[in-house]
């Protein structure tokens, strides 16, 4: 149970830097009713990460089926590498943007997300599927799962987690400082950065999972 509190924290924490890439994309929403619109954004969101969750998870159990070791030993040292240097990129000692083939993902989701302004849960649907090194990093924990379903439980509380602050997004970004906001997105990379350490050290039998 820490563990996913551990996800949950590192999904709120992160998500004061899921505003500065993704914050003004709620001020999208043309709804009726700006509370109702905003909430099935965000489930929308999460329904997209807990799907990614499943087939991450799907993925892990697959390559957890090999009977293969020093495959399997690889493939975590591989994903604790990855996922280290996304929580780099958070922290913002690597700089996460140029790479080409991302950016023209980016801007082709962008506009699909403009078509979809009157119908919020797709809003958010798509919004999920935006190239973004917190989501990548969190998707990599829930391939070390090796269980669909608790790759789907590591999204589905990263996502609630981000939740508060993308709810209150255009708010926020008028109240919290970028230096304030720079500095708890910080403390999520750190967050990634010990699961990713964790990741490593386990797949050399430095540390155990316990159950």
């Amino acid at each position: 149970m820490l563990e996913y509190f551990m996800i949950l924290l590192g999904g709120f924490l992160g998500s004061y830097h899921c505003i500065g890439m993704c914050g003004a994309i709620p001020t999208l929403i043309i709804y009726k009713n700006f509370w109702v619109g905003n909430i099935l954004y965000n489930f929308g969101r999460v329904f997209t990460y807990v799907f990614l969750g499943f087939l991450a998870g799907l993925l892990g159990m697959y390559f957890h089926n090999f009977e293969f070791q020093v495959f399997q030993k690889g493939l975590s040292i591989f994903l604790g590498i990855g996922m280290v240097v996304f929580g780099l990129q958070v922290v913002g000692s690597i700089k996460e943007k140029g790479v080409p083939f991302l950016d023209v993902i980016f801007f082709t989701i962008s506009d699909i997300l403009n078509a979809f302004r009157k119908s919020p849960f797709f809003l958010g649907m798509f919004n999920g599927f935006l190239p973004c090194p917190l989501v990548y990093a969190f998707l990599m924990k829930a391939v070390l799962d090796k269980d669909p379903f608790k790759g789907m439980l590591t999204m589905f509380f990263f996502g609630i987690g981000t939740i508060p602050a993308m709810l209150f997004s255009s708010k926020l970004i008028a109240s919290i400082s970028p230096a304030t906001r720079k500095n708890l997105s910080k403390l999520a990379g750190v967050i990634i950065i010990i699961f990713g350490i964790w990741t490593i050290l386990r797949a050399f039998g430095i540390v155990h999972h316990h159950h």
